[in-house]
């Protein structure tokens, strides 16, 4: 059974303490460090964490900088914004960075399910910042989302807003099956190979 490691890039004391002990309780979870700024995160390769919530505006390097850098570097890490930020311009230089996924602090209430879509190799978008993705790509890639049946587009819709394959065929009343083979479809007919390269191809 695979156990994780969970780290927290946030200088106020008293979230950064709230979200440490939501995570904590999650299973399989086994360290859950906090860190105020970039330049205190450890950079001995010997520490490596499964996913790190990073905010934007740090003292020192901001969030953005720190993931750029970390990225290719820490390639079994999952980095995941944590920001009160809800710039579109900026939720899609998170993503060109290597986030893979977007948290607004206000939605920070169920961050244990969050966390576990992430350490699962999924993506996630707080729900208002997905809807600013889809207008997105639905404006500059429109006729590559037409080839997409009706009932496809509704799966990459929900497939974008971070939703499970067992959530999305219990939205739309069939089995899971089914969605798995409609998110093939949507892969091969967008050219992509991934839930996440979804948001990344459009954003």
């Amino acid at each position: 059974m695979k156990l994780y490691k969970i780290a927290i890039l946030e200088d106020d004391p008293v979230f950064a303490s709230q979200c440490k002990e939501k995570l904590k309780k999650l299973n399989r979870v086994t360290k859950v460090e906090v860190y105020n700024s970039a330049e205190e995160f450890p950079k001995d390769k010997e520490i490596v964490y499964d996913l790190v919530f990073v905010d934007i505006d740090l003292p020192g390097k901001n969030g953005l900088d720190f993931i750029l850098e970390r990225y290719s570097a820490d390639s079994k890490t999952n980095f995941a914004i944590l920001s009160a930020f809800e710039s579109e311009e900026i939720l899609f230089k998170a993503l060109k960075a290597g986030a893979t996924g977007y948290i607004l602090k206000k939605d920070v209430g169920d961050i244990q399910e969050k966390a576990e879509i992430l350490l699962e190799g999924g993506g996630i978008l707080s729900p208002g910042l997905a809807a600013r993705v889809i207008h997105s790509f639905r404006k500059t890639s429109h006729k590559e989302v037409e080839v997409l049946s009706n009932r496809e587009k509704k799966v990459l819709d929900m497939i974008v807003d971070g939703k499970r394959t067992k959530e999305i065929a219990a939205s739309l009343g069939t089995k899971e099956g089914t969605v798995r083979v409609q998110i093939k479809s949507i892969f091969r007919k967008l050219h992509v190979n991934s839930r996440l390269e979804l948001v990344r191809k459009f954003s």
